[in-house]
């Protein structure tokens, strides 16, 4: 079509009706051809659904399948069918002059859209020669002599008002084009809202609650990853990577165990499948025992540092025989516990989920305003296995381990110095122990977050 005008004084400062009938239309063929295509599909399936020689169960089972589809495409169609007739495949035409095209039937909205610009654009026409009669009018009547007003006036004044009058009737029928323009909008909406509303391919309240559901695991998905690998990464840090590594642990499961009551929910609804499941489940408790592990290396170690306290304060030689002797004893235990603190490590991680003490303790050892002085702690710590560099502190300080295991670690190499040769063999053996335990958690809680396919490609 031609282009619209962009010059609309003297009966509006712009374009009252744009628009392009003819991008509607084809916007119309486009939904018209879907349309066309979902009914050939429709003859096909209830073609295949009548054919009753595959007289089996899965026979009888695909039938079934194929009906409901049918009706899914049936409505789909229906969709396609009415936008395709309420906005129109072509712009009908409408001959005659303001009269004809104002009383005429409405069609379509592409055709009603063409049919109201039409007369806007003659009305346009009209007002700007009535705005050119109107200022010639003035202009004649501002160049009268006295002499000419007494026999002029009167004419060039009703030639005036009335091309004013022919304006005003301009901008009324550009109203009713407007009109003509907005009812055909109304009539084109109201059957696509209502053939929507109303058909099987509605959202459902279901349909929504599986939508929500879909977003409330994916949020929580992406935060268990993102907090269990940054709960793995400061753990290491002196005096206050117990706290913060132990809040950030404790979020990542609970973020966990909202995710995997949320896929038990998907697959309840048939949204995913029991692998899905298995995963979540598995991702869940992986972490809960590679925290476990961590717990039981940390219980391990705690004796051995009490023991090698003592060896260090030994007042006689009896008493730094009986500590050696007990360092020796821990070290040929390897990983054995005391009775129940292997299921009570077991328990730990699950239940501090749940433990107020937990949560109020190691929030009070993030609390930089504190009694505790627990960040200049670190610093001085920091800058202890340093040689009084904060930075080589920090550097000989990292490791992935589980809060306070590393810092027991640490501190029992450094009670070593008035301790025998023999007894350094023994301490080793048992940092080695502790190692090993506390690697293999942190082993199990990486492969917990494998099974997310935030980090695992193969599970996308």
């Amino acid at each position: 079509m031609a282009g619209r005008p962009r010059d609309w004084h003297p009966v509006a400062d712009s374009d009252p009706i744009p628009g392009d009938p003819d991008q509607v239309a084809a916007l119309g063929r486009k939904l018209r051809k879907t349309a066309e295509e979902l009914e050939r599909q429709i003859r096909n399936l209830k073609a295949v659904a009548e054919v009753d020689a595959w007289d089996s169960k899965a026979g009888k089972e695909f039938r079934e399948k194929a009906k409901g589809n049918v009706r899914k495409l049936e409505a789909a169609f229906k969709r396609y069918d009415t936008a395709a007739d309420a906005l129109g495949t072509k712009v009908a035409e409408i001959g005659g002059g303001y009269q004809d095209k104002l009383n005429a039937k409405p069609t379509n909205y592409a055709s009603d859209l063409n049919r109201a610009q039409e007369i806007a654009d003659a009305s346009l026409k009209d007002a700007k020669d009535a705005d050119e009669r109107k200022g010639a009018a003035q202009r004649s009547l501002d160049g009268l002599t006295e002499k000419e007003k007494e026999d002029k006036k009167k004419g060039f004044e009703e030639k005036r008002d009335a091309a004013g009058d022919d304006i005003t009737a301009a901008r009324e029928k550009i109203s009713q084009a407007k009109e003509i323009r907005d009812n055909a909008a109304k009539r084109a909406r109201e059957a696509i809202d209502d053939v929507i509303s109303h058909d099987s391919l509605k959202d459902s309240f279901w349909d929504k609650f599986d939508d929500w559901v879909e977003g409330i695991g994916t949020f929580f998905s992406n935060a268990a990853a993102w907090l269990g690998v940054v709960s793995l990464l400061v753990g290491w840090i002196p005096i206050i990577g117990q706290a913060l590594a132990g809040i950030l642990g404790s979020l990542a499961m609970i973020a966990t165990l909202i995710s995997t009551v949320t896929t038990v929910i998907q697959v309840i609804r048939g949204d995913k499948g029991w692998t899905d499941l298995a995963l979540a489940v598995a991702g869940f408790a992986m972490m809960g025992v590679g925290k476990a592990f961590s717990k039981i290396s940390g219980k391990f170690i705690k004796g051995s540092l009490a023991r090698v306290a003592r060896a260090g304060k030994a007042a006689t030689g009896k008493q730094f025989a009986r500590s050696n002797k007990k360092l020796r004893q821990i070290a040929g235990k390897s990983s054995r516990l005391e009775k129940g603190d292997f299921w009570k490590s077991m328990k730990e991680p699950f239940s501090e989920l749940f433990s107020k003490s937990t949560w109020g303790n190691n929030f009070k050892a993030l609390n930089p305003f504190g009694s505790g002085g627990n960040y200049g702690k670190m610093a001085n710590e920091l800058a202890m296995r340093g040689d009084g560099s904060k930075m080589k502190g920090l550097a000989k300080s990292f490791t992935i381990a589980d809060p306070g295991v590393s810092w027991d670690l640490k501190s029992i190499k450094q009670g070593t110095a008035a301790l025998g040769e023999y007894d350094l063999n023994a301490v080793n053996k048992i940092s080695k122990t502790a190692s090993r335990l506390r690697h293999f958690g942190a082993g199990v809680t990486i492969g917990g977050l494998a099974l997310d396919d935030h980090f695992n490609p193969l599970l996308k």
